[in-house]
């Protein structure tokens, strides 16, 4: 289980470091769906992780971003 959560938590940085990445070099907006799309996924995998660890300061923190990109993406 916890090689599960590892490999759930990589993959959540990767995806916010790439919205990040993509963003910082101008191939996308960050209000872009694509941008906001990528966070959604990234946070949602961190704040399982984070949940996972009973670490729930950060979870807090996660599911906060996962909020901000819900909403971008809405409106």
């Amino acid at each position: 289980m916890k090689h599960k959560n590892n490999i759930i938590g990589i993959c959540g940085a990767s995806f916010i470091v790439t919205a990040y990445f993509l963003m910082a070099f101008n191939y996308i907006s960050s209000a872009s769906i694509q941008y906001n799309v990528l966070n959604l996924i990234g946070g949602t995998c961190l704040a399982y992780r984070v949940w996972q660890d009973k670490n729930y300061s950060n979870f807090i923190l996660e599911i906060i971003f996962v909020i901000i990109a819900i909403k971008s993406i809405i409106l």
